[in-house]
């Protein structure tokens, strides 16, 4: 495949984008996605965040099982927390999104994770200021139900 340069023309992809019932496969259809995802194309890349949310967070038990259970998974999905700068309000929904539900399934997994980074509750801290990060913490300190693991989430002190 050669990669088109003409950014100043419109695709196909607008198109689709405009459209209340589109859905993934169209678009994934589409032989210009990649080379539009690379321009960046701002509408595409909004669609697909969204629609990436919303499978990661479907409670399908095989996703979870792949996300809590994989530690380099869960490492790129921390990445997220390690920008230093203020985070994006929607992408910081999406990424509380998928950890609340990882926390809910695979709490285990993913506070053992957790609990070997030193620096979880510092930058949870750091980015208090968004609102999708003060409700994680919210969910870290109340939807965790068993006994041992509400203790373990209290206790912020790093695994040594």
């Amino acid at each position: 495949m050669f990669w088109k340069f003409d950014l100043h023309t419109s695709s196909h992809i607008d198109t689709l984008l405009q459209r209340d019932d589109l859905v993934l496969a169209q678009l994934l259809d589409e032989e210009d996605v990649l080379q539009e995802c690379k321009v960046p194309h701002p509408k595409l890349l909004d669609y697909l965040l969204r629609v990436s949310c919303e499978i990661l967070t479907s409670d399908v038990p095989q996703i979870n099982d792949a996300l809590g259970e994989d530690e380099a998974l869960l490492g790129r999905l921390y990445g997220f927390l390690q920008n230093t700068g203020p985070l994006n309000p929607l992408l910081a929904s999406f990424f509380s999104k998928v950890m609340g539900v990882l926390i809910n399934r695979k709490t285990g997994q993913v506070m053992s994770f957790l609990r070997n980074k030193a620096d979880f509750v510092p930058l949870l801290l750091h980015h208090i200021g968004t609102s999708a990060i003060m409700d994680l913490l919210l969910r870290l300190l109340t939807c965790v139900e068993q006994p041992p693991l509400r203790r373990e989430v209290l206790d912020v002190s790093p695994a040594s």
